[in-house]
């Protein structure tokens, strides 16, 4: 019995081998999507200490990266200034554990990585502005994704440039009818008729007097 209970356990093993972290590769695609938002913008339970494939496309006219930071349990603050994000774009500040580069609709790159674990770590695109305007994401390795964390899911349809050009004309708009009518203000003045014109008196100038009136002979 003791013999048929080792050969059980034995026979068992191969199948668990199969499961162990770090056996094979795993492959997961991501696309710049429309809306500065990657799609899909979380990954879970990501096989540790294992190869990652990763397809990254632009559906997008935009330039776009997929770009991995390589600090774990960290969300960027959304404070950070364009110089402190090129730090993180060039892996200056901590090493990125990919950096995937598309330029335009249709575009495709690919990579690999060895994935850390367990552990989350934040993935943001690089280009000027698109993180701001919520293209992040987060990715887990050996675990779920922790509940507090948010994810932006980017603005619907053309973006955020659509709505900044459209308010940048409106606003051109005012200030040009704000001056418009300012300016028209000023030149109207220059042609408003005199004091004398409308039946009132001329005001002194220089303290001289007023000229006789014309029904006077002018004599004492």
């Amino acid at each position: 019995m003791i013999a048929a209970m080792f050969t059980g356990v034995e026979a068992v093993r191969p199948a668990m081998a199969q499961h162990i972290p770090g056996a094979g590769s795993t492959s997961i695609s991501v696309t710049a999507a429309n809306g500065y938002a990657f799609d899909p913008n979380t990954f879970e339970n990501v096989p540790t200490n294992t190869s990652i494939n990763v397809t990254f496309t632009d559906g997008s006219n935009l330039a776009h990266t997929f770009t991995i930071i390589g600090r774990e349990g960290w969300v960027i603050p959304s404070s950070y200034a364009e110089s402190q994000l090129m730090e993180l774009a060039y892996g200056k500040q901590y090493p990125n554990l990919i950096n995937l580069n598309v330029s335009g609709a249709g575009d495709t790159k690919s990579g690999s990585f060895t994935s850390k674990g367990p552990g989350w770590y934040e993935f943001i695109c690089t280009e000027a502005g698109h993180f701001t305007l919520g293209m992040y994401g987060f990715i887990a390795f050996g675990e779920a994704l922790p509940s507090n964390l948010t994810v932006s899911s980017g603005l619907p349809g053309p973006g955020a440039a659509l709505f900044i050009i459209i308010g940048t004309i409106v606003a051109l708009v005012v200030i040009a009818l704000v001056l418009g009518f300012v300016a028209g203000r000023r030149k109207g003045s220059q042609h408003e008729m005199p004091p004398e014109r409308l039946g009132y008196a001329e005001p002194l100038v220089g303290g001289e007097p007023l000229p006789p009136s014309s029904g006077g002979s002018g004599h004492s």
